[in-house]
């Protein structure tokens, strides 16, 4: 099978898995909700921020949310329909999001100083968005039930008119993150990012298109620049701590951030030629992905060089190009490996290693130096600023 032909047929299994029907449970309608997918889109980006890293990238939050901890608190419950957040009525969630979960048990801060009333929506939008009918039903009949029933839906309605392109989409794939639309150079045509995806849908709404968009006159990959702007401005929000970072010699020309794993054969053939892209001016920087998941033994060694004081010598061990003994992986720190892993799995990273290049390009797999830094226009005879140019 050629490449072309075997694309295409991984292009028809996830458009039949993407547009496949919902159908609610036999003699039930789904009942409208109140929020428009222009919400659940921002609030996403908001709960990314401000969230996830405590109730999860999902808001499946932890397995053992419903017991306490040794200091009497409780973990982050769920937030995605199937813990207790549908007992509480509108003005409950907007409280707690705001003032904090005290009061309930737990330890979470609240947000009133970091978030407008319409990010708070924004945020319970997103997380409602991902209720089956069946728990959005309920919610809605016990705040009716408590003198608090579920916000109007007529500035809604009205949002969903201006924007009508998007209802269908939003009805056919219920609690799926869908971003607002953005024109291309197509007329008639928008850009609409599912879940990490991207896909086209045409003004009325009507059709849907999967798949790259590619600009021939140019020879540039539409859809993959959108991703790799994604991918920078999620890497942008990355703290310095949750990486482990080689700084290039002397002047820095650019910067790469390689998701890798201890236990994986290729991520230590990569890491062995690390001096070669340092001196070239290249910034090495690390994120955690184990490859076996977040309880695998290739977590455990990470967690081990994310807690060590000199980490960088730590991560020399675990690839194997320095002698010595990992110490323990029991330290706040740690949590970085979890993130990184999750992260990763947002991007798509299906193995490791997995390079970000400058222009945020994702290669999958190991790379030679010579290759990289010829990706990056770092190589003899190429020109720098190559390294800006189409993914």
């Amino acid at each position: 099978m050629t490449r072309t032909k075997a694309a295409l047929c991984a292009l028809l299994a996830v458009s039949a898995l993407l547009l496949m029907p919902f159908h609610p449970a036999a003699g039930q309608a789904p009942q409208p909700r109140w929020y428009t997918p222009e919400q659940v889109a921002r609030g996403a980006g908001i709960y990314a921020q401000h969230c996830a890293g405590c109730h999860g990238p999902r808001a499946e939050a932890t397995p053992d949310w419903r017991q306490p901890e040794p200091g009497g608190d409780y973990p982050p419950p769920p937030l995605d329909g199937t813990a207790h957040a549908w007992h509480h009525p509108m003005p409950d969630l907007r409280h707690t999001v705001r003032e904090g979960g005290s009061r309930l048990g737990g330890r979470m801060p609240g947000f009133d100083d970091k978030l407008a009333p319409e990010e708070v929506d924004a945020v319970i939008a997103w997380f409602q968005s991902l209720w089956p009918d069946e728990v959005y039903a309920a919610w809605g009949k016990r705040s009716r039930a408590a003198g608090q029933p579920p916000p109007d839906r007529a500035e809604a309605r009205s949002d969903e008119r201006q924007a009508p392109s998007l209802d269908r989409l939003q009805r056919m794939l219920p609690g799926a993150v869908i971003g607002p639309p953005t024109p291309v150079p197509v007329a008639g045509l928008n850009q609409v990012k599912v879940g990490p995806e991207y896909a086209y849908i045409s003004q009325d709404g009507r059709y849907l298109l999967i798949g790259d968009l590619i600009d021939l006159a140019h020879q540039t990959n539409l859809t993959e620049q959108a991703k790799g702007q994604d991918r920078l401005a999620r890497l942008a929000r990355i703290p310095a701590a949750d990486m482990v970072v080689y700084p290039a010699e002397r002047a820095e020309r650019a910067t790469i951030t390689v998701f890798i794993d201890s236990t994986c054969p290729y991520c230590r053939k990569l890491h062995r030629e690390m001096p070669a892209l340092q001196s070239a001016g290249v910034t090495v920087r690390y994120l955690a992905f184990p490859r076996s998941g977040p309880r695998g033994p290739g977590s455990d060694e990470m967690r081990a060089v994310w807690c060590a004081a000199d980490r960088r010598t730590s991560m020399d061990i675990a690839q194997g190009v320095r002698d010595g003994q990992l110490g323990h992986g029991d330290c706040e720190a740690a949590d970085a490996v979890q993130r990184g892993y999750r992260l990763g799995q947002d991007f798509g990273v299906q193995g490791t290693p997995a390079i970000v290049l400058a222009n945020g390009r994702l290669l999958p797999g190991y790379r030679p130096a010579s290759e990289i830094l010829a990706l990056l226009g770092l190589a003899p005879g190429r020109r720098a600023e190559e390294q800006q140019g189409s993914p």
